[in-house]
């Protein structure tokens, strides 16, 4: 067993870190990558990242991103353009869209690693990646072609960053300004809310803990000139692309529009507390531990663990308000939080050596281990009873990762009476979540293909079609769009048809719902197109002129 590192050790990686940061590169690599061949991109998030990368791919047009003919320019191209030299070196495909997801998963995990390092000692650092892996969140957008995972790993390392600098005896320009580069790439990745996101952790911690001097010393006139001169290298060429009225009309909309009025996925203030406590099952169970021992032993606590702890919990709470004062709320947007859960959770790892951390709330950590058994056994119930077969889905499906949850919690109720150690439970959850989660993301394959993507149409009824127009009866599809490869229209049932296809040569194909074709019979007749092909939810009808 490993003995507790010195200070200095923990500073920098030595052949004994190796081991460790291969074994979470090759977990992390089966992890995300597992069965991502067999679900196609799905609607309507990742069609519409990947087809704009291809599109820069296509037309050579890496300033504005373009989808369905038209500029997109809600969010920043870094994200764009990492799936786009994805797309260089391996050729577009769902892999390529989603392998710089899950290499930000893998670099999350990583830094998550040092930072335990850090804290404990190398085992410690290697589990609390484990954990953060296998968080159901971070494990489900770490195999998901969006932009919150890109964030989350630009955020922790800008945070990490922070944290060595500040806490280290000898500061360094250097890091100083790689904190800077660091920075440009959370703005060019999500825009200026990024870029709030970590100035409220930093001073946030900074105000805890009362030392204002250190405020004034995140200000860095050499990094603030790389962090503009990086994002005038793409917004200048930008703005002069698109002019001053639409680059202001982006900004009002996506800070004042998303964070005020909330004009796309308008959730209540207290959306996140049911998202939290499943995205980070079992995890979410035990935080409040670490939480509330700082709060009661802050004034004996050690300066260095005080910090520490701390800043993890000015990480995880002012996140998590952050995004709840927001209007617009999704279930991924409190990704960023995910490192802060793990690293405190892994606190309780000393459990085995803290005789009063331990006897002070046993009786906690037992009624969470009972809380974690009884919710899978319950949701058995339910399902056993209520749940039938939906979308492709039965019951089955469902109850057989609940099953296998409800055991791995039964054995590590077991294992903590008998060695009363934290990480023994840790490892077993962590063991019972790697199942779970691989069973979930096998039975739930089929479903997201039939369901939530056109690609097993197009490829049916379009991929032997050369010359042909393709419409789609209300509002596009991004996979329709990033499978086909062609732009598509959207019609209402006022537009007139003629006048689309009169210069068209070739067939053209109009995409509806099944729920748009049983009502809309005498439209599709008066326009004279007939079903070619139909799935579970959509229908593609041809002219008959």
């Amino acid at each position: 067993m490993e003995t507790k590192l010195n200070r200095h050790s923990t500073e920098r990686l030595t052949k004994k870190d190796i081991p460790f940061l291969l074994g979470l590169i090759v977990i992390g690599l089966v992890l995300f990558l597992f069965y991502t061949w067999s679900i196609p991109l799905i609607d309507p998030d990742e069609p519409r990242y990947a087809s704009t990368a291809s599109d820069m791919v296509m037309n050579n047009n890496w300033i504005v991103p373009h989808f369905n003919g038209a500029p997109r320019i809600n969010k920043p191209p870094l994200f764009y353009w990492a799936i786009a030299l994805s797309y260089k070196i391996f050729g577009i495909s769902e892999f390529s869209a989603r392998l710089p997801a899950t290499l930000a998963a893998i670099g999350t995990v990583l830094i998550t690693y040092l930072w335990g390092k850090r804290l404990e000692d190398r085992k410690n650092g290697f589990w609390a990646g484990v954990m953060l892996m296998v968080s159901p969140l971070f494990f489900f957008v770490s195999r998901l072609c969006i932009t919150d995972m890109f964030l989350t790993f630009f955020i922790c390392a800008s945070l990490y960053l922070f944290f060595i600098e500040y806490t280290a005896a000898n500061k360094k320009n250097l890091r100083r300004l790689f904190l800077y580069l660091l920075l440009s790439m959370v703005f060019l990745v999500k825009g200026p809310v990024g870029l709030l996101l970590f100035i409220l952790i930093t001073v946030g911690f900074l105000l805890w803990i009362r030392d204002f001097q250190s405020i004034r010393s995140l200000w860095y006139l050499p990094g603030f000139l790389l962090f503009l001169g990086i994002i005038c290298a793409w917004g200048i060429p930008f703005w002069l692309s698109l002019g001053t009225k639409q680059i202001s009309a982006l900004l009002s909309q996506e800070m004042s529009g998303r964070f005020v009025s909330g004009y796309a996925h308008p959730q209540p203030f207290y959306y996140y507390v049911p998202v939290f406590f499943m995205g980070f099952f079992p995890w979410s169970l035990f935080l409040f531990i670490p939480c509330i021992h700082t709060l009661k032993q802050r004034h004996r606590m050690p300066a260095e663990e005080k910090r520490q702890t701390y800043f993890f919990c000015s990480w995880l709470v002012l996140s998590l308000i952050f995004f709840s004062l927001s209007h617009s709320k999704l279930m991924t947007y409190i990704l960023p939080v995910s490192p802060s859960v793990a690293l405190l959770t892994r606190s309780l790892s000393r459990w085995g050596t803290k005789v009063t951390f331990g006897s002070s709330y046993v009786w906690a950590l037992w009624l969470a281990l009972f809380v974690s058994a009884t919710i899978p056994l319950a949701l058995i119930c339910i399902m056993l009873k209520w749940a039938p077969t939906v979308s492709g889905l039965s019951t089955i499906h469902m109850a057989i990762p609940t099953i296998v949850f409800f055991v791995g919690t039964v054995v590590s109720i077991c294992a903590f009476f008998r060695s009363r150690r934290f990480l023994r439970i840790i490892q077993i959850f962590c063991f019972a979540n790697c199942l779970v989660l691989g069973i979930i993301v096998a039975f739930s394959a089929k479903y997201l293909g039939t369901f939530r993507s056109t690609k097993g149409m197009v490829q049916n009824c379009l991929a032997d079609k050369k010359n042909y127009m393709l419409l789609t009866y209300g509002r596009t599809k991004p996979s329709l769009v990033f499978y086909s490869g062609k732009n598509v229209l959207e019609i209402e049932a006022d537009t007139r048809l003629e006048t689309l296809i009169s210069d068209q040569e070739g067939s053209f194909y109009v995409v509806m719902s099944i729920h748009d074709y049983q009502k809309k019979q005498e439209w599709i007749h008066k326009n004279k197109l007939h079903a070619v092909c139909q799935d579970n939810t959509h229908v593609i009808l041809e002219n008959t002129l």
